[in-house]
């Protein structure tokens, strides 16, 4: 078998074409740095309001750190060309070779815009796109007033599932969400102006907001919420026998200290006949529900007077006595629930 002559001219040849593979080598792996694709987050925003997005891709930076990604801007079309626009949006940052930050700009109105990642700053430079994603801004939403809400506010039950009705502007479907004091509520929409919120448990408060929240913005009602004390109940109803227990339902009652009957700081368990509920004085000859234990702060059990000389329906309350005699009133602790004496 012959060796083949490795002449100077083919030596000079295999050098170039080993110069020009490792060329092409440094290229690939400069070109697979760039950001084929990315993803943000908001993808929604407001129109006309500033919005931090968080941008995530790769080859944003190189492996010493430093910034390779160099400007964004927001364009209603396809982000294309080699040309930074003249408008670039600021804040911009690159945190990471895989992720960036910047601030959507306020001149944005309502539509679909495609925010687009380029690795010059300057405009009229030769530049390359990096990535690209799309961003929808619409209105913002507003919160306004509470459907039935008397001078101003409306009430609910602390033991939650109120209905309130949101009147406002630019509710959405999609994403929609609400809360009160903190707490996640259900929000139904019903229509751009109108949402409905199923308000939570809480605690009794006054003053409370409802925040309704979409895509492109929160609003928090004019209005306010105060929530109740309310009680319920089980079973609703009995045979009038005494020491029948009662379990009742509210909120608080690890806070109290139960007696059998009215008692200056004590708090008790009325029982008014005929369905009245307590506001400030405890009925004459009341009959209270005794032998109290606090399960929860939200239940407890006692039980129940002899009501056989009198049956029917009867206002269960807990009311903190503000005495030891009926004269000197009550502070009602809760709205009223029904139990009925009845023979069976």
């Amino acid at each position: 078998m012959r060796t083949p002559k490795i002449t100077a001219k083919r030596a000079l040849g295999l050098t170039l074409a080993g110069a020009l593979a490792i060329a092409g080598t440094v290229a690939v792996a400069n070109i697979s740095q760039a950001a084929t694709s990315i993803t943000i987050s908001p993808t929604t925003g407001p129109a006309s309001a500033t919005q931090v997005i968080k941008i995530k891709g790769s080859g944003f930076a190189d492996s010493t750190g430093a910034a390779i990604a160099k400007s964004v801007s927001f364009s209603s079309t396809a982000c294309s060309g080699t040309t930074v626009p003249a408008t670039v949006a600021t804040p911009f940052s690159v945190t990471s070779a895989t992720s960036a930050t910047v601030t959507a700009p306020n001149t944005l109105t309502a539509g679909t815009y495609y925010l687009c990642v380029w690795d010059k700053a300057a405009s009229g430079t030769s530049a390359t796109i990096l990535g690209s994603a799309k961003y929808v801004t619409a209105a913002a939403p507003t919160a306004t007033t509470i459907v039935g809400a008397a001078s101003n506010i409306a009430s609910a039950s602390t033991l939650g599932n109120t209905t309130v009705v949101v009147n406002g502007t630019n509710f959405v479907k999609t994403g929609l969400s609400a809360s009160i004091g903190g707490t996640a509520a259900k929000a139904t929409y019903v229509s751009a102006t109108k949402v409905s919120v199923v308000l939570p448990a809480h605690a009794a408060a006054t003053g409370l907001a409802v925040k309704v929240t979409t895509p492109y913005g929160s609003a928090s009602t004019t209005d306010t919420v105060s929530y109740v004390p309310v009680v319920s109940v089980s079973p609703t109803s009995g045979d009038g026998t005494a020491g029948n227990v009662l379990t009742v339902t509210g909120t608080g009652f690890n806070a109290k200290s139960f007696a059998d009957a009215a008692a200056t700081g004590k708090a008790v368990v009325v029982l008014s006949p005929g369905g009245s509920a307590i506001t400030t004085t405890i009925p004459a000859s009341p009959k209270y529900c005794t032998s109290v234990q606090v399960v929860s702060d939200t239940e407890l059990d006692c039980q129940l007077p002899a009501l056989t000389s009198a049956l029917g329906a009867y206002s269960v309350q807990v009311v903190d006595a503000t005495g030891a005699t009926t004269a000197t009133g009550a502070t009602t602790v809760s709205k009223s629930a029904t139990y009925t004496a009845a023979a069976f």
